[in-house]
């Protein structure tokens, strides 16, 4: 389908349409095929976040020189944080770089200890996203 014109802006169709999906999935969950009632009252007990394990998506903008990559791994390595996947991007007129990594699953409590180590690297300069990933083919 394509819709074309003026509409409400890509942000709130973003919003309409992650909301549509979400009714869309209770609605297959409940087997149902229409609205279902808000659950947002019905009492949910939470995981506690020292006994979450699941796999990490972060993203890091490090200097572009010989054993940053090694470094970051290490530090990663020191605290049983497991890699499955890593890709750098390089900037050769800025001297900077962007690596994206993907973890195994990794408790909460490793994956925090990792990231303080990290922040404090000399080579990473920042550490722009950290994201748990839901995805049981990851963990």
């Amino acid at each position: 389908a394509m819709f074309l014109g003026l509409g409400a802006g890509r942000l709130p169709t973003a919003s309409s349409v992650c909301g549509d999906i979400i009714d869309i999935a209770r609605n297959m969950q409940h087997k149902s095929t229409g609205r279902i009632s808000c659950t947002c009252f019905e009492e949910k007990r939470l995981c506690p976040p020292d006994k979450m394990s699941a796999p990490a998506y972060i993203r890091l903008q490090v200097a572009d020189k010989p054993g940053a990559l090694a470094a970051i791994a290490a530090a990663f390595g020191a605290q049983n944080v497991s890699l499955r996947n890593v890709v750098q991007t390089n900037d050769v007129l800025s001297n900077k770089a962007e690596i994206v990594v993907i973890t195994h699953s990794v408790s909460e409590a490793n994956l925090q200890m990792a990231l303080q180590i990290l922040r404090v690297l000399p080579v990473v300069e920042a550490i722009s996203c950290v994201i748990r990933v839901e995805d049981s083919h990851l963990a």
